[in-house]
């Protein structure tokens, strides 16, 4: 069923295994590995309808598309209609081919919130209804709503909101199975997105309905569409340093890429980087995450993640990433004689969230 293609509006996907706008992630180098890999949908990083007007290097850097990539997403957050519809408006005049617009309606971050954006709008089931149209006026592209399951587990809106926004004619909704103050150990509720998806299919037979939070496997995928009813699945945090997740789902495969695989990607990966943000410094610098992420589940690897801080340039990291390969035996498969990701090791984006107050900690009410 994965495999299948759909249409969100007008727009026709490939299949229906998506990959979150991940901020300070989901940059081009970042999706056109994983398109490579299978991804259906790939969208830029959430953008602030608010600081459309002001044009920086971090919004071209944001709103920028490769050539290879088929077809692309943006998704951008307002707390107003007004705020949104210009939001909206100015982005697609950045000169960037937009297919398709999806709104934010489920980021934790503080200063997010705080200025009612983010998953502070499931708070209003009405303004998130409202959003919707205001948006559908001024886009020619379909639009499509990500949210939360509520603000707090005593403030459940998921079923309204949907209601509001099939209502509105959002042509996808994607649920995200945690309220806002929930933190990424707490439990996927997948009956209250059952419920949810449930309330919008209520109002509308052709809205497509999506399942996010805790996919990092063939597994929890197939878990995800078993206890949702969902028509396809967004991957988020198990793409990370893992852009194979992708295509282990839609094979329907559990086997992990072997050493030669694995190194074939990641230099691809800090080549398109290269290409995208230069040789220099500041290149290297943004693609310490990702090798952080890559760096995992083979042999050896500890004393090239101690390294990786150190390392100042593309021509560094693609120099020590070969001498470690070569240790390697190329048919050894990933996770074959290291056991998978343990809580409590490192985990640079569990530092990146709790940086930015991404639902780690306990939220200040606001």
């Amino acid at each position: 069923m994965l495999n299948d293609p759909f249409h969100i509006g007008s727009l026709e996907v490939p299949n229906r295994v998506l990959l979150s706008p991940l901020a300070g992630v989901s940059d081009v180098p970042f999706r056109r590995v994983c398109q490579e890999q299978g991804a259906g949908l790939t969208y830029i990083e959430m953008l602030s309808a608010a600081g459309m007007p002001y044009n920086n290097r971090k919004l071209g850097e944001l709103v920028a598309r490769d050539p290879s990539e088929g077809i692309l997403g943006a998704q951008i957050t307002g707390a107003t209609t007004d705020i949104l519809s210009e939001g909206c408006r100015i982005l697609m005049t950045k000169g960037v081919a937009i297919d398709t617009v999806d709104l934010n309606m489920g980021c934790p971050v503080k200063k997010v919130v705080k200025r009612g954006c983010g998953s502070a709008i499931v708070k209003d089931p009405v303004n998130a209804g409202n959003l919707v149209r205001s948006a559908i006026e001024v886009l020619d592209v379909p639009v499509t709503a990500k949210i939360r399951l509520g603000w707090t587990q005593n403030m459940l809106t998921v079923n309204e909101v949907c209601h509001h926004l099939a209502e509105a004619g959002s042509e996808m909704i994607t649920i995200h199975g945690r309220v806002r103050d929930n933190s990424y150990s707490d439990p996927v509720q997948y009956d209250k997105i059952r419920e949810g998806f449930d309330a919008a299919r209520a109002v509308s037979d052709r809205v497509v309905t999506i399942g996010n939070g805790n996919i990092f496997d063939l597994a929890s995928a197939k878990r995800m569409v078993d206890e949702t009813g969902c028509d396809g699945i967004l991957i988020s945090r198990g793409a990370l340093g893992n852009p194979w997740i992708f295509h282990q789902i839609l094979q329907d495969s559990e086997v992990q890429p072997t050493a030669q695989e694995w190194i074939e990607v990641v230099l691809r990966h800090l080549q398109y980087h290269e290409d995208f943000y230069g040789e220099g410094h500041y290149a290297a610098v943004r693609f310490r995450k990702h090798l952080l992420w890559y760096v995992s589940g083979f042999p050896g690897s500890r004393p090239l993640r101690s390294e990786i801080g150190s390392l100042d340039s593309c021509a560094e990291v693609r120099k020590r990433l070969k001498a470690y390969a070569d240790t390697l035996p190329p048919e050894l498969h990933r996770y074959e004689e290291i056991h998978q990701f343990k809580q409590g090791d490192y985990d640079p984006k569990y530092e990146m969230d709790r940086d930015h107050d991404r639902g780690i900690e306990h939220y200040e009410e606001v």
